[in-house]
């Protein structure tokens, strides 16, 4: 005889901020991952706009006015790290200090230091964690 059981858990994120005011751009090439950050943010009330490489990413960039941006780093076209790069040349315009989060697979400390590097505030492991970026939203805006 087998036996199942199903366990609730609720995990209490950090909810310091109004974040029915933010706007998040999402920059990743996987359509699901796109999906569940969109979802995921809009759960705590923040809207978003997702595109598939960097270069949408830069043209998304002129026509809004985003609070950060969601960036993965493996893309087609354009990839992560000369996105950003173009982003902070970007001087004078509203979106150049704008906070840039990785959000990738790679872990290791070259691959960090790479990111932090070419202009991003921090770099986030995947899979997608809310409440780690809640966390690193709340340490920026």
């Amino acid at each position: 005889m087998a036996f199942y059981f199903i366990i609730s858990i609720f995990i209490a994120l950090p909810m310091t901020k109004d974040y029915n005011k933010l706007l998040a751009l999402i920059v990743d090439d996987d359509p699901v991952l796109q999906l569940v950050m969109e979802k995921e943010l809009g759960s705590v009330g923040i809207k978003s706009i997702a595109v598939s490489n960097g270069i949408d990413a830069i043209l998304s960039l002129k026509k809004n006015k985003f609070d950060f941006i969601l960036m993965d780093i493996s893309m087609p076209g354009q990839d992560g790290l000369d996105a950003t790069r173009w982003i902070r040349e970007m001087t004078g315009t509203v979106n150049s200090g704008i906070p840039i989060f990785a959000v990738t697979s790679f872990a290791s400390q070259e691959h960090t230091a790479e990111i932090l590097d070419a202009g991003f505030n921090e770099h986030l492991i995947k899979p997608f964690d809310l409440a780690k970026v809640l966390l690193t939203i709340n340490k920026y805006l």
